[in-house]
């Protein structure tokens, strides 16, 4: 039986950074409360960038919008931001979940062959996106996630810092 998917977590890549987490580890309640609180700033700031993509979706904005209202922050130590689930509903019935997938990379056009009244052929979701690498390159979450993800690194380092700067000077 093929796995659904109905949202996405963003987060980074970890395998360079298992050294410091574990020093994160070593800081007290008030310091890693600090440090969670710093980078959910990041996560929001994160999220409302999404969120703003979403209307500039060159095919099905509507759509979008509807994916973009499940766009929320997590309160970690890394910047997450989670997408989709099973909150907001297409008029189809379908929700955000459901959605997010074909928003975002496209889907294959006239699928069976048929002919439909509808304007736009009765296609779901927008032509697929062009490729990139191993995928495609999406629409609107993943274009604004790699072009925000300097400054997303930059933040997240200099809130490290100031939050373990902090805890070093408390707890000597």
């Amino acid at each position: 039986m093929a796995e659904t998917r109905s949202s996405i977590t963003i987060k980074p890549d970890l395998s360079d950074y298992r050294g410091l987490l574990k020093a994160l580890n070593v800081m007290d309640k008030e310091a890693k409360s600090a440090l969670k609180e710093e980078v959910f700033s990041i996560s929001s700031w994160t999220a409302k960038g999404i969120q703003q993509a979403a209307y500039a979706h060159p095919y099905y904005p509507a759509q979008a919008a509807i994916v973009a209202a499940t766009v929320r922050p997590a309160r970690d130590r890394l910047p997450t931001v989670y997408i989709g689930g099973s909150k907001g509903r297409a008029s189809g019935g379908g929700n955000a979940g459901q959605l997010l997938f074909g928003n975002e990379f496209g889907g294959n056009r006239n699928a069976f062959g048929t002919q439909s009244a509808f304007p736009n052929g009765g296609f779901k979701f927008p032509p697929r996106s062009p490729r990139e690498g191993r995928g495609n390159e999406g629409y609107w979450i993943f274009p604004t996630l790699k072009a925000m993800q300097p400054e997303i690194r930059k933040r997240w380092f200099v809130a490290v810092n100031k939050v373990m700067d902090n805890w070093a000077r408390t707890s000597i």
